[in-house]
């Protein structure tokens, strides 16, 4: 009777073990940049190694360009509903990152970033050299290439991006552990799983 006591105790103990290693499992890492630095530069011209310069914090980020006509608005909007509901954002940063750095210079990205009222306390928008903007894209397999193009009367080109919808979660190691389509994506969403980080 006391073996079985025993026994029934052990299993008591060891199921209830599994269970809160379960319920505490960290999500899996989609990409790792950890390991990589990219020399990028805000909206005031300031050089940013991204994203060694936001160790030790969370990171949401987007990929957005200025001239988009519609899907990289609706982005910019969830990205400031996230930061506006999320109750406790101290350790939380918020990074859009553009896919169209030759049009999208830091004054262009600043003035973007009045446009959307955008809380310059915990926004950066960023940009860089086209080579540089690419190298990162490709590192985290966003996708982006000119759909439509056009030259104006006075000879300015124009043209449109078809690209990745994403906004992405990282860790304070610069993991990737969250990733989701940026325009349709819940901002409760994105603050439930950077909750279950945090």
């Amino acid at each position: 009777m006391i073996q079985f006591r025993k026994s029934l105790l052990l299993f008591g103990i060891s199921f209830l073990s599994f269970i809160f290693l379960t319920q505490c499992k960290q999500p899996e890492v989609i990409h790792d940049l950890g390991d990589s630095s990219f020399s990028l530069v805000n909206q005031d011209s300031s050089n940013v190694e991204f994203p060694d310069d936001f160790a030790g914090d969370y990171v949401v980020a987007a990929f957005i360009y200025t001239n988009c006509p519609d899907i990289c608005r609706i982005t910019t909007g969830n990205m400031k509903r996230i930061n506006k509901d999320l109750k406790n954002n101290d350790n939380v940063r918020f990074v859009e990152i553009t896919f169209d750095p030759k049009r999208d210079t830091p004054s262009v990205l600043k003035d973007y970033m009045k446009l959307y009222k955008l809380d310059e306390a915990k926004f950066s928008m960023l940009t860089g050299r086209p080579a540089e903007v690419d190298s990162l894209l490709d590192r985290l397999n966003i996708q982006a290439a000119v759909s439509y193009r056009d030259t104006t009367k006075s000879g300015e080109v124009e043209y449109y991006l078809n690209h990745t919808d994403r906004i992405m979660v990282m860790d304070k190691k610069g993991r990737v552990r969250f990733q989701y389509p940026g325009s349709l994506v819940p901002p409760e969403n994105v603050i439930e799983d950077l909750n279950k980080l945090r």
